[in-house]
């Protein structure tokens, strides 16, 4: 049922009123909204709907506690005993309606049940519809054209039509024709005139912002009503994650390795000169990242000798992009050069952003302290990550084989 109280609590909760962000993206909303749920009936604003927000709507009706955001459940101006009626029906998961504030900070309303999903937007969305199991749920979707968990948990979203994605016009005719209860579209889509012009309600997401991609997890889980798997997903994904930093964070910053991404797509020259913007992945993983900015952009190899990384993980890296630079006669003093610490990596590009980068840690935990963690299988336990989040075993050797990554077995 949705937004249960029974669920545990996984992050700490954020009690205090919420404060619209000035800019529609996925840095200021998860900054701006943290540990929140955005769906209307959070009156105490933490990331589950239940119990205490009926507690919470009653004192603010008895003049106790200053009015919240998300207090007004039914969305119709005033907070009365209407939303607290509201806030039972969530709980019950007997709602009719549903208001929620999407990550391009539009209040959008949806009739509830969710039945019938058009996903819009490059993969993000289905990615999240597919780990959450609402894939039956979609009618309409673009479908990845490389290896990605998708095509093993869900095949059969290959043969449905595509309404268009990023960088694509929205079809907004045959959107209209599938006759969804909802769209989910990218926040650097225009939300507003795609709902004017479908007249169903559109809802704008994107997986920009923050490492676990939970806002947009949050959302599209409370409007399918499987929140609950998506806050079991996001508890998963932390404990994962939280056994590698665990052991990283009791690193001295002395004696962590210095780590260059580079390999990012788009630039003219090779890829030791393509710098990745600053990736969490690096610091969960106990590396020091020598980028500081948040994009990427190019830099000579002077700089790249003059940072002196001691390992260098290349994106979408190939055996002769590493080849490449390793035997590159200009690099030939910087550490990760001399010591062949070089290899492949893929952060953000396969798979849904949450399992990736779990994943990611790990591999990059043993790339980084292999004696630290010798007994980590990296193999092993990214199948097991995989199958977890999306019912297949095997997923992460495939990706391996791909993708080239470093195999320690």
């Amino acid at each position: 049922m949705l937004l249960k109280r029974s669920c545990v609590s996984i992050i700490v909760l954020c009690l205090s009123l919420v404060i619209t962000p000035a800019v529609a993206d996925g840095d200021s909303f998860a900054q701006a909204y943290k540990d929140t749920l955005t769906v209307y009936g959070n009156a105490n604003s933490d990331e589950v709907i239940d119990e205490d927000d009926i507690e919470y709507v009653q004192r603010i009706i008895d003049g106790t506690e200053e009015e919240t955001q998300f207090a007004d459940a039914n969305y119709d101006g005033q907070i009365d005993e209407d939303d607290i009626a509201q806030i039972e029906l969530i709980i019950a998961g007997e709602e009719e309606n549903l208001t929620i504030l999407d990550m391009d900070n539009r209040t959008v309303t949806v009739q509830m049940p969710v039945e019938r999903i058009v996903s819009a937007t490059s993969h993000s969305p289905t990615r999240m519809l597919v780990l959450l199991g609402a894939q039956d749920k979609i009618v309409a979707c673009s479908y990845p054209t490389y290896l990605s968990p998708i095509r093993y948990a869900a095949p059969e979203l290959e043969d449905l039509p595509d309404p268009g994605s990023s960088g694509q016009s929205f079809n907004v005719e045959l959107a209209v024709s599938l006759e969804p209860d909802v769209i989910f579209v990218s926040t650097s889509s225009n939300a507003d005139e795609i709902q004017e012009k479908s007249q169903v309600p559109t809802i704008a997401v994107t997986s920009a912002g923050d490492f676990w991609a939970v806002d947009m997890l949050r959302i599209i889980g409370a409007v399918t009503g499987n929140d609950e798997r998506a806050r079991d997903l996001i508890t998963y994904a932390k404990e994962n994650v939280d056994e590698i930093a665990a052991i990283t964070s009791e690193i001295p910053d002395e004696d962590k390795p210095v780590v260059y991404c580079c390999g990012c797509c788009g630039m003219g020259n090779g890829s030791i000169c393509r710098a990745c913007g600053a990736i969490s992945d690096i610091e969960f993983a106990g590396g020091l990242n020598v980028v500081e900015s948040t994009s990427c952009f190019e830099v000579s190899k002077e700089q790249v000798i003059k940072w002196n990384p001691d390992v260098i993980i290349v994106q979408w890296g190939t055996p002769d992009m590493i080849n490449e630079i390793l035997s590159d006669p200009v690099l030939q003093t910087v550490n990760a050069v001399k010591d062949g610490r070089v290899y492949p990596i893929r952060i953000g590009g396969w798979g849904i952003l949450l399992g990736q980068r779990i994943i990611t840690v790990h591999y990059l935990a043993k790339l980084l302290y292999p004696d630290e963690f010798e007994d980590l299988d990296v193999e092993e336990g990214g199948n097991e990550i995989m199958e977890y989040l999306y019912g297949v075993d095997g997923i992460y050797t495939d990706m391996a084989e791909e993708f080239h990554f470093y195999r320690w077995n």
